[in-house]
């Protein structure tokens, strides 16, 4: 709130309106950081289920080489999607970091 206050000559104070929320950049970053880790948790859980769907694939194939390339694929993108999920987690990081705004946390 003290963001919004206007001080006028003498010392005196004008506070802003009850209804303004407060909150500033902590409250930013928490929201950011609380998205942003259910994103995580999202991915991983998609990686997963697109790994066992990519060896079912697999072993329903029968010896088919189409479907085993199908289910290659599947798997070879879920494990890339994974890396690049974790990657920009830890960029996340790195640049909150240089900000010094922790958005992210393991804890």
């Amino acid at each position: 709130m003290a963001q919004l206050a206007l001080t006028l000559p003498g010392g005196q104070t004008i506070s802003a309106p009850s209804q303004v929320p407060t909150g500033g950049l902590n409250t930013v970053a928490k929201v950011i950081g609380n998205a942003l880790t259910i994103l995580l948790i999202v991915a991983v859980i998609l990686t997963l289920i697109y790994l066992i769907l990519g060896g079912m694939t697999w072993i329903r194939s029968g010896g088919d080489k189409q479907k085993i390339a199908q289910a290659r694929s599947r798997i070879t993108y879920a494990i890339i999607g994974l890396i690049i999920a974790l990657v920009s987690f830890f960029m996340i990081n790195i640049i909150g970091s240089v900000f010094n705004v922790p958005l992210l946390k393991l804890s």
